[in-house]
């Protein structure tokens, strides 16, 4: 009889440790979660410097051909219509890729697709030099060409939003400030090279220029994940004097065959639960084997384990250390404004108390070991599913911007693209002189960016309010250019409309991300990608068929003009349907109704 007992204690014990050691093992792997931590300097300035020039350069080349056009068309002998479609397809197209390159960045890292992008860019520049007509320059540097341009600059902008949170502002205002150096620099390089050497050196030229991107690209290297412990408390209640094991098997009993022992954690199966009972007991025809008189354990999980708490909405980190260092996980990775901008909604999603990182991954964690290796394929789909996804456009606000930047588009480039040509062509203005017209426009437009966050900081005003009001300054101006007459007046409207116009590509963000929130700004950013690809193709080659048709490009100017009004109409309509939308919130928060106000609240986004 003693021995039995001795043989059920030896077999009791050993189930006990069997299913320690598996409790035990399943801590161990959730202890860490892996997490890309934003330095907010340090390195992450040299990574701002570095897409400030991969900007200046991308940029640069594209605001440069309003000067390199005077050179190309005098070679191929074509109509304004084509020889500015050559222009307007790159700065279409790289927008147009944009939800594809961003998939791909998601995949391989920004920073071999930047590399890959100035390479096959450069290559573009110098095979262009080969085409026998416009129409092979098109396809060559211009839909080629656009996108390898997107694949510089798209990662370039991710790559400083991964780098920083807070200072992010002031790092975007950086890069922000490489685009108007470029547009003001590259134009009258433009003039002097191809004037001095042809346009087929030129372009050589330009080819090398944006082989420096390459070193620009190399810098940008990704942050490496770092092993962040997942807090816990475990809470052990007090024991009363315990009694030895033995006695445990002699009330039960004799000859009775003890089950395997199981453990279950229910931790997993509710998001709410703080507190959850765990034990490792045994049972013997439903009679507890735990010791008397001693309360089942109890561990307390805090709400900062993802894996405890089983949802995604807590986690700082992921479990795929791969998956840590993918920038486009991170809701606000095309995110370049500043958090102060924000409407209170959208403020409250960046600026939480995330030590770590301003937005939370979007990825579930991995479970197994094919989900692990499933990850890279779904890193790129889940970015370019997002970005494509245009069930967004349910959102009022969302849908006036976006038929505001169709309209937006189709003026834009006006003054990059046509002014200098305007001047030399109906205004008999020299070349040379005319080229730093770019110069003036470029200058203001850094300025404009600059400044377009500080007015918008002033009391009383928004970002909306100061987008609206500048853009709609534009295009009175724009309209108003058609009425140049000298190298003065035209230098006068390239700088106020350089100015205007900036807050269009500055404040917007921050707009957006208002009207959406920060859970979809990636998904909103990419279709505005979509409809400004479009329309950014259609508008130059308008303006240069209305200068075949009339042989001036006045009628453009004041079109183009017009344009740009009605952009900004589309835009003063957003407060009509935001205030709307608030009100209705505001009274049924008012009359306790949380419930029927939260689901309003859905129903109106979606």
């Amino acid at each position: 009889m003693a021995s039995k007992q001795v043989s059920q204690n030896k077999k009791l014990e050993d189930e006990q440790g069997q299913l320690k050691n598996i409790d035990n093992k399943n801590y161990q792997e959730e202890e860490y979660e892996f997490v890309a931590i934003p330095p907010d300097g340090g390195f992450g300035w040299v990574v701002a410097i570095a897409a400030m020039l991969c900007n200046l350069v991308c940029d640069g080349t594209l605001f440069a051909f309003g000067t390199m056009k005077l050179h190309l068309q005098e070679h191929f002998k074509c109509s304004d219509m084509l020889i500015l479609m050559v222009g307007s397809v790159p700065c279409g197209v790289y927008l147009l890729v944009g939800p594809i390159v961003s998939g791909l960045s998601n995949r391989y890292g920004c920073r071999p697709i930047i590399i890959v992008g100035s390479i096959g860019a450069a290559a573009c520049m110098a095979l262009s030099t080969l085409s026998p007509n416009v129409w092979a320059m098109m396809i060559i540097y211009g839909i080629f060409g656009g996108v390898f341009f997107g694949m510089v600059y798209l990662p370039s902008v991710v790559m400083v939003s991964f780098y920083f949170d807070k200072k992010r502002a002031i790092a975007n205002g950086l890069v922000t400030a490489g685009t108007g150096i470029g547009a003001l620099s590259f134009g009258p390089l433009a003039n002097f090279v191809m004037g001095k050497l042809g346009w087929k050196t030129g372009m050589l030229i330009f080819a090398c220029i944006m082989l420096t991107c390459i070193a620009f690209g190399a810098i940008m290297q990704p942050l490496k994940p770092q092993k962040v412990p997942i807090k816990r408390e475990i809470e052990l209640q007090t024991p009363v004097k315990q009694k030895p094991l033995t006695s445990v098997s002699q009330e039960a009993t004799a000859g009775t065959n003890v089950p395997l022992l199981s453990s279950v954690d229910t931790s997993t199966q509710n998001n709410n639960s703080a507190a959850v009972p765990y034990s490792n007991v045994a049972t013997v025809n439903g009679t507890s084997l735990s010791p008397p008189n001693q309360s089942p354990r109890i561990r307390t999980v805090s709400t900062s384990s993802y894996v405890s708490v089983g949802g995604t909405h807590h986690r700082r980190g992921v479990s795929n250390p791969e998956d840590a260092t993918r920038p486009l996980y991170k809701k606000d990775a095309l995110f370049t404004g500043s958090k102060t901008q924000l409407h209170h909604v959208s403020h409250t999603s960046l600026a939480n108390s995330n030590p770590y990182m301003a937005s939370a991954t979007n990825i579930p964690a991995l479970t197994n070991e094919k989900q692990k290796k499933d990850s890279a394929a779904k890193a790129f789909a889940d970015i370019l599913s997002a970005m494509t996804d245009f069930s967004i456009l349910k959102n009022k606000q969302l849908l006036l911007i976006c038929l505001g930047n169709i309209f937006s588009m189709l003026g834009y480039y006006l003054p990059i693209m046509c002014l200098v040509s305007f001047a030399t062509e109906d205004l008999k203005v020299d070349q040379t002189s005319a080229s730093f017209l770019l110069t003036v426009f470029g200058l203001f437009n850094t300025i404009g960016r600059f400044a377009g966050g500080p007015i918008a900081m002033i009391p009383h005003l928004s970002a909306l309010c100061v987008h609206n009001v500048l853009l709609f300054t534009a295009g009175i101006l724009t309209v108003l250019a058609a009425y140049a007459y000298n190298l003065t007046t035209c230098a006068l409207y390239a700088g106020l409309c350089g100015f205007a116009i900036a807050p269009h590509m500055s404040l917007l963000p921050s707009i957006i991300c208002d009207c959406v929130g920060l859970d979809r700004y990636t998904t909103a950013f990419g279709i505005l990608f979509l409809f400004r690809g479009v329309t950014s193709i259609i508008g130059p080659p308008a303006a240069g068929f209305l200068k075949d048709y009339t042989k001036k490009y006045d009628v453009a100017f004041a079109l183009g003009g017009a344009m740009i009004i009605v952009a900004a109409f589309f835009h003063f309509c957003i407060p009509k349907t935001k205030k709307m939308f608030y009100e209705k919130i505001d009274s049924m928060f008012k009359k306790n109704d949380s419930i029927l106000a939260i689901s309003s609240l859905i129903n109106s986004i979606y």
